[in-house]
């Protein structure tokens, strides 16, 4: 009996880091003014890694328009120039909007494109790809 009690424990103990075993990193790219992929589900504990592959400074800001009353929160790359990278890992699940600042304003005030992305996560329980 002790045993038994003690095994449930140390697998109780080792359950969050199987999870985390599991844990994935997704990279998207940040290319041509664009996020690619620009719509991405992950899930819970997934690490989102996003590369500026572009010669353009590039920023990954949560938000949907400048003025957001979220703008910033809970992602800020800052400034990233080219051949550097961003890293974010997804806690909570929900629906997680981004830009780059940068190119929202000037494409908005051109009539063009805006270079948005979208990241769904997940809660684990169903399959998110």
């Amino acid at each position: 009996r002790c045993a038994l009690l003690t095994l449930a424990v140390v697998i109780l103990l080792l359950a969050p880091a199987q999870e985390q075993l599991r844990a994935e990193t997704i990279t998207v790219l940040m290319k041509d003014r664009t996020f690619v992929p620009e719509k991405i589900t992950v899930k819970m504990g997934d690490t989102v890694q996003w590369f500026n592959v572009d010669t353009e400074l590039h920023q990954v800001i949560s938000g949907e328009t400048l003025d957001d009353r979220n703008l910033g929160h809970p992602m800020d790359s800052g400034l990233l120039m080219w051949n550097t990278r961003y890293v974010f890992t997804f806690t909570k699940p929900g629906t997680y909007r981004y830009m780059c600042v940068i190119h929202r304003a000037l494409e908005e005030s051109q009539g063009a494109r805006s270079m948005v992305g979208e990241i769904i996560v997940t809660d684990g329980a169903e399959s998110p790809r």
